[in-house]
């Protein structure tokens, strides 16, 4: 990793200065304060005026300490002072002159945008009306034919100047507030895709936790209630209950460790997340899912039609999790005697697979409220471009149907 280069001290120089920008305004306006005393003591003020000329210099320089954070007030401030001083005082036009271009400068930068405009003309006129009465009102020399349109274009270009420079730097603040915007909706975006990846994560979980440990529990339950009554008739059936109960933990015991190396070795930005460290299991593995529930009680058949072939391992996956949480709904909803019947059909271009019981013959215990495993089995078939249809069927019995398209399998 490369290490940061360290800023220099212009770098830290400028960022104190945008952190405080009251303070640096305030030493620009002792800077104007200092230049307006000197001009006034070096005699560019009528001896008359220099008292008035230092109380004008100060109230005009005040407002440049807010000239960005109180663009507008500031400005028309400076402009009220301004047109007084011109107005009853004209022999005090020196020490206006910076203050006044750089509070227009600021309320075009910084102010709203009809301000541009209004200080342009402002500007313009004040750079015209002193100078032009200063020439008119001379008893010495009168000034000649091109001087009032020197002067004259001497304001525009002046106001023009002021004006542009604002504009500038006006695009540039907007600019870097642009930035700073989009830099903004960036990181909440990436927080929400962050949030969003969590989530998922969360539900996939929540779904394998609940194909792995509901089936397993729901198969052990059933053949531990069946084994209470073979103990009583049958002591040899009652031992191969329990045999079928203990290989039923061992392998939801090896699907919890399995589920527990996926959460542990896979992150939110791994491409292959819903295939663990362990083998997965898939349509190969439905047969023997089968004859692990037919050995804990359940009579069920399997019906193959259509020629096998290897598909992607995550249909393969959402197909082997459909049957088994549809059996494990026989189970909990059904009985452990209700018969039923699984079928998968291999077409040209899908994977059709159906679970159904013929319905309780018996009073069966009620299952606990709040399952996901109808949601999960939609979820996952909607991951690979399939669906899941459940519902009560014509001749009686639950059904379950499995949609999985096949095109580009390999």
């Amino acid at each position: 990793m490369i290490a940061a280069e360290r800023p220099t001290v212009v770098e830290r120089f400028v960022t104190l200065c945008r952190r405080n920008p009251v303070v640096v305004d305030a030493v620009l306006a002792a800077l104007l304060l200092y230049v307006a005393f000197t001009w006034t003591l070096e005699g560019k003020v009528p001896r008359d005026d220099r008292t008035v000329a230092l109380v004008v210099a100060v109230l005009v320089a005040m407002p440049v300490v807010l000239r960005r954070t109180h663009p507008i007030p500031a400005a028309v401030t400076t402009a009220v002072v301004a047109a007084a001083a011109q107005l009853f005082f004209p022999g005090v036009g020196a020490v206006i002159l910076l203050p006044a271009l750089v509070m227009g400068y600021s309320a075009i930068a910084y102010g709203p945008r009809w301000a541009g405009a209004v200080a342009f003309l402002l500007i313009g006129l004040g750079a015209v009306i002193q100078p032009a009465i200063a020439l008119l009102t001379t008893t010495v020399d009168p000034p000649g034919p091109w001087v009032l349109p020197l002067v004259f274009g001497f304001a525009l270009m002046l106001a023009l100047l002021v004006w542009l420079a604002g504009s500038l730097r006006r695009a540039a603040v907007r600019r870097t507030e642009q930035l700073r915007e989009r830099a903004r909706l960036l990181e909440e975006s990436r927080r929400q895709e962050v949030r969003i990846e969590l989530l998922a994560e969360r539900s996939r979980i929540s779904r394998e936790v609940h194909d792995v440990v509901a089936h397993s529990l729901s198969g052990i339950i059933a053949q531990a209630d069946g084994g209470q009554f073979a103990a009583q008739r049958d002591p040899q059936k009652a031992v191969q209950v329990l045999a079928g109960i203990a290989s039923t933990g061992r392998e939801a015991l090896g699907d919890v460790r399995g589920l527990l190396e996926m959460l542990r070795d896979t992150g939110l930005d791994d491409p292959i997340a819903d295939e663990p460290g362990r083998p997965q299991p898939g349509t190969d593995d439905i047969a023997t899912l089968v004859e692990q529930v037919r050995a804990g009680g359940l009579p069920v058949e399997l019906t193959v039609t259509g020629a096998p072939r290897p598909i992607g391992s995550g249909s393969a996956l959402t197909a082997y999790r459909v049957v088994q949480e549809a059996l494990t709904n026989v189970l909990k909803h059904a009985g452990p005697t209700t018969p039923a019947r699984v079928g998968l059909q291999w077409t040209h271009d899908e994977l059709v697979v159906r679970v159904r019981d013929e319905g309780a013959r018996g009073p069966v215990p009620r299952p606990p409220r709040g399952g996901h495993g109808l949601i999960g089995m939609r979820e996952r078939a909607a991951l690979h471009g399939g669906s899941v249809e459940t519902g009560p069927h014509p001749d009686g019995g639950w059904a379950v149907r499995l949609r999985l398209p096949l095109r580009g399998e390999r």
